[in-house]
């Protein structure tokens, strides 16, 4: 890869993650998930088993979050603020920027079995119908 190509490779995904941020939110503003005729398609795991995935409520949790509620978005996905600061950063770390953080916590981001592990652990706990583990349910 040529020295500015790297840069050049971050701002356009920079660009274009703005842009598809910024539509996001824009829908997010217009349209509410939870009311009925929405055109946001609802969880299909969810309609087919009556399980939560560890996405249910995601959608839901990012239009409570552009209009402010912070306690309604950690009602309906606890996991979202975890993605919302990982995703950005192992995304850095995978453009070759050095993460400002103890090499121990780098190691975790990047592992594929921890998030394995997370991911399936939120996706069995939530499920579960007993304090504590109903409120990781979304609502």
């Amino acid at each position: 890869m040529k020295p500015g190509s790297r840069h050049l490779a971050l701002a356009a995904t920079a660009a274009a993650s703005t842009a598809a941020a910024a539509a996001g939110v824009w829908v997010l503003r217009r349209f509410d998930p939870s009311a009925a005729g929405s055109p946001l398609p609802g969880c299909l795991f969810y309609e087919f088993t009556g399980l939560y995935c560890p996405g249910c409520g995601m959608t839901r949790a990012l239009h409570a979050l552009v209009h402010g509620d912070l306690a309604q978005m950690m009602a309906m996905n606890p996991l979202l603020p975890l993605l919302m600061i990982a995703v950005p950063l192992l995304a850095l770390q995978g453009f070759g920027y050095r993460l400002p953080l103890p090499k121990a916590v780098v190691a975790t981001l990047i592992s594929a079995k921890f998030w394995i592990g997370l991911l399936l652990g939120f996706w069995l706990l939530r499920n579960l119908p007993w304090w504590p583990f109903a409120w990781l349910a979304p609502g």
